[in-house]
């Protein structure tokens, strides 16, 4: 027994994932010129520097990265083809209820490092799985400010409180929009997927 509460599953998706890296400037040569993501944002947060990259304007990055990785690292012990370098693994959830629900389970199983955290265009609380790789479960706002950004989120308030203090720091903040005039804006430079033959694409609104 886990001590996790007997509920119902979870409301989450897999959505992002950050690599912590060695040369950023190679790393995103190759993750936008080989594999033709967008970057989205750049910039320098808790000692690291970091580029966003996505190729979906509904995601503002689906990976970043982050510089700190040491030059030399102990192989993966079951798999060398599998390194040791994942920085975050975020999970999307649909409401600020939810992120609630996910404390409630993390704390009930024992997890490590947990934090709420507000980036603006994120409502976020980070944690350690039982090996210590870093997740994040994340609510998105409906606004885009300049990234990266993080400060502390008290889950104890009402939600309706939470929504007008985010809006006004948001209004506040360099680089503020609506989210939806940010995905128009970005959607131009990104390289749309193209489903296989027979399959109809998802129309991007």
């Amino acid at each position: 027994m886990t001590g996790v509460p007997d509920r119902p599953a979870a409301n989450l998706m897999f959505s992002h994932m950050g690599l912590s890296v060695v040369d950023i400037v190679r790393m995103e040569e190759f993750y936008t010129e080989v594999l033709g993501f967008t970057v989205t944002d750049r910039g320098h947060a808790d000692g690291m520097d970091l580029v966003f990259l996505s190729r979906d304007p509904h995601d503002h990055h689906q990976i970043v990265l982050a510089t700190g990785r040491p030059e030399t690292l102990p192989a993966n012990t079951a798999n060398p083809q599998f390194g040791p370098s994942i920085n975050q693994i975020s999970f999307r959830m649909g409401s600020l209820d939810d992120l609630r629900d996910i404390e409630i389970r993390l704390n009930a199983f024992g997890a490590e490092s947990i934090f709420p955290a507000n980036h603006g265009v994120a409502w976020s609380i980070y944690a350690h799985d039982p090996e210590g790789n870093n997740l994040e479960f994340f609510v998105d706002t409906d606004w885009y400010i300049l990234q990266p950004l993080l400060l502390p989120l008290d889950l104890s308030k009402d939600n309706d409180v939470i929504i007008a203090q985010t809006k006004a720091m948001c209004e506040q903040s360099e680089g503020f929009e609506p989210i939806a005039d940010w995905r128009a804006r970005i959607a131009p430079r990104m390289s749309a997927f193209r489903p296989p033959l027979g399959r109809p694409s998802e129309v991007v609104s």
